[in-house]
Formats: structure tokens, sequence, C-alpha cells
């Protein structure tokens, strides 16, 4: 079992039990969504009068490294309410199906749900009690951090510096991801806990005018994550974009920073294929009378569906957006995204200024 640092902070998770059994079989545990807990509602599935769905937002999961692949990246997410009872007439625990492997689908392959379950409560699961959630008072919300280092601008490095030769190659404007998105490269950075940052390409992410999480990104295509978070960044609590979004007739999600970059001044991004309770909340009051485009990857088309429901139930006038092709957001043209959104509104009969992409 993988020890804490001494001085590691100390770790509250919503289920402690479930977080112990995670931790005592697979090493270190790592948590997404620290202290959210889950707000979902149960609806009928309007295809199947006797099944009722449930939507909404899981809150904290708890990643692990999954054990039927040669995942070393915590990809394998395992929900708070995960296993929480025990159900009478299978003797299996409640809602096994809220754990996903994130890097090979594991647990979709037949026999993988009933094999982790039993890694994870082993052959005393009937005789384990209901597992207790923490009852918590969540605040959620983005908090200030400090800068990451000395951060040199774009348009300040020259054409042959490999970031330069990175971005403009895929396509982005070296002087519009400068100004309009203060993007440069950390070259000396300012704590030693952000010493990964060093040569990284340096995208701050600010909410209300405060600087409120930072992201660096690797150079090219290099072997791990290609991301490394300000430490204590809860990314469920940030829109990237926000602060220059909020101006725009319309809103366009994505998942990631650089399908924002190919969008420009009406994108967002919501780091990742789901959107958290936080995150609803305040594309709800933001753009409440606005069209708001939801362009997932190509690969999220479950989540992305999961998302329109959860909105429309808020009351948003929610334009889906459909990829014809495997490609990313921020792989296309501006001209080939405007023709993709104005498809996908006037399939919805919404009226929207897509100006800024022309």
């Amino acid at each position: 079992m993988t020890m804490a640092a001494p001085n590691a902070p100390r770790v509250e998770p919503l289920n402690p039990l479930l977080y112990s059994l995670l931790e005592h079989k697979f090493g270190e545990v790592r948590i997404a969504n620290e202290g959210m807990p889950a707000q979902v509602q149960s609806f009928q599935d309007p295809l199947n009068p006797k099944r009722r769905v449930k939507r909404g937002t899981w809150g904290e999961y708890y990643r692990i490294s999954c054990p039927f692949c040669n995942d070393c990246d915590y990809k394998l997410w395992v929900n708070h309410t995960y296993g929480v009872d025990i159900d009478s007439n299978t003797g299996r625990r409640t809602d096994t199906h809220l754990a996903r492997c994130y890097k090979n689908a594991c647990l979709d392959k037949p026999g993988k749900l009933e094999q982790f379950e039993d890694m994870v409560f082993g052959a005393h699961k009937r005789m384990l009690p209901k597992m207790v959630i923490r009852a918590t008072t969540y605040e959620g919300g983005p908090k200030a951090t400090d800068p990451a280092g000395t951060i040199v601008p774009l348009t300040e490095l020259p054409d042959y510096h490999p970031a330069i030769e990175y971005l403009a190659g895929r396509g982005f404007d070296i002087k519009e991801l400068t100004e309009n998105f203060g993007i440069g490269v950390c070259t000396e950075p300012s704590n030693v806990r952000y010493n990964l940052m060093r040569g990284r390409i340096y995208i701050p992410i600010y909410f209300n005018k405060q600087l409120a999480g930072w992201q660096g990104r690797v150079v090219g295509n290099a072997y791990g994550s290609k991301y490394y978070n300000a430490p204590g960044t809860s990314k469920s609590q940030l829109l990237y974009n926000n602060d220059t979004a909020v101006k725009q007739p319309v809103v366009v999600v994505v998942e990631g920073v650089p399908s924002v970059w190919r969008l420009g001044a009406a994108g967002v991004c919501i780091f990742g294929k789901t959107m958290s309770a936080w995150q609803q909340m305040t594309i709800t009051t933001t753009w409440a009378s606005k069209p708001v485009f939801i362009m997932l990857d190509h690969d999220a088309q479950a989540e992305l569906e999961n998302t329109v429901h959860m909105l429309v139930q808020r009351g948003v006038n929610v334009v889906p957006v459909f990829l014809p092709d495997a490609r990313d957001p921020a792989d296309y043209s501006r001209p080939e995204l405007f023709e993709i959104l104005s498809s996908a509104a006037a399939a919805v009969d919404v009226q929207a200024n897509l100006s800024f992409l022309q």
C-alpha cells in the first residue's frame, strides 16, 4: 500500500470506508470534485416506462490506476456512492456501474464490473453494512491562486522556439494566443513545487478578473501527462475563458483549452467530458437568455446527451452539436466550425449570432 507523505494534507473523503478499501487494495487514491456531494434526480425513461434513469452530477470521485490495463495515470474513476448498500435481490452492492476506466473502458467488458466489485469488497461484500456518506457543507467556487513564475509571452519568443513551432504548426495565431488568452512559456517557476512548469506552455485561468488557476502544457506530444495543473486547483469549479465569453451573444462549451483557442471569444471549456454541478449552475445563470452550444469531442456522445438533458431541465436554451467526423473541435478551422454551429442551431430552430467566428 502506498503510504502518505508525512506532511501530506489531511484527506476527508465523503465515503471514508470506500476510500480506505480502495487505498488498501490499489494503493494511492486521488480525489476529484473533492467535497462535492452527488446531486442526482430520477426520471422515467421515455423509451421504457417501466424503467427509471438517474441524471445529474455525481460529485466526488476516487481515482485509482486501473488493475485491468497498464494504467499509471489514475484513469479508473469510482464514484463516492459506488456500492453504498447491498441489493437484497442480487446480493451484490448497489450502483456498481458508477466506476469507469477512462483509458481502455475496461469495465465495459463482460464480467469486469462484477470482477472489480469483488476486488473492492472481497468475499464479505454481503456482510458489509451500508456505507455512510459524510455530511458536508459544500462551498464551491474558484479560489485565488499564485502565478506559476516568470512567464515570457509567446510574442517575445523567437520563431524557432519549440513552443512557437508547435502552436503555429497546429494553426494557432501566436498574437491572438498572447493578447487574448495570455499564453506564454514559464522560464523560471516561482516555487519548487512548480518545477514541472519549467519550459511548459503557460495557460492562465481567470474567473471574475481573478487568477483562479493555471495549466502547463508540455511542448509537443511527450510521454505521460500533457498537462500540469496548479496545485490545489479544482477544475470542476472553473470555466476557462469565462470572463471573455460572458460578453458574447452565445457561448460554446467544449472539453479542452485548445478547442477554446480555435473558437475564440465565445468558447469556454469544462476541462473534461462531464459538467460539474458548479459549472451547470454557472452556465445556467450566466447565459440564461443566450444560446448555449454543447460541443464535446467525438468520443463523448453519451456525455453530450446527458449534459444537454441536465441543462434542458434547468431551462437553458441548449444547442447540441454533433461533430461530423472523429476530429476534436480544435482540429477544425473557424470557417468549418461556423458551418457546424450554424447547422446545429438551425436543427433546433435557434437564432444565434456566430460573428465571433468570422
